[in-house]
């Protein structure tokens, strides 16, 4: 009876796991998560965007990162809760973008560029 029960459950068993379907993220597809203990107001993307250096950096303190590829930067600024992108076309801002300490991505990014602001934090 053994001989038929374990071959019929081995088959059962793999063809349960052949119809389902894995999807692969380099994220791992989470939502990150927010919390800061001095989260300040939020700062909406759409006022970031058109800032210049001098802006960014009243705004938001020096950079912990500068990267410059050909006309483009990416500086990057970081608070308690989070870690805010911002990117530069020219001289201006063009987008922005954030993650939560395990880099997991944000929804909103306004709740990370308030945090940042309120705790500017010099390198």
């Amino acid at each position: 009876m053994n001989r038929v029960v374990l071959p019929l459950a081995a088959l059962l068993l793999a063809s349960g796991c052949i119809g389902q379907q894995q999807s692969y993220s380099l994220s791992g597809g989470e939502v990150g998560i927010f919390h800061s203990q001095n989260a300040g107001r939020p700062i909406p993307v759409s006022q970031i965007k058109g800032m210049d250096e001098r802006q960014l950096q009243a705004t938001f303190g020096k950079p912990m990162m500068d990267r410059k590829d050909a006309a483009s930067r990416v500086l990057r600024y970081e608070s308690d809760g989070c870690t805010l992108f911002v990117y530069l076309t020219g001289d201006r801002a063009s987008y922005a973008d954030s993650y939560d300490p395990q880099l997991r991505p944000l929804m909103n990014t306004d709740v990370c560029a308030g945090s940042v602001a309120a705790q500017r934090r010099s390198v």
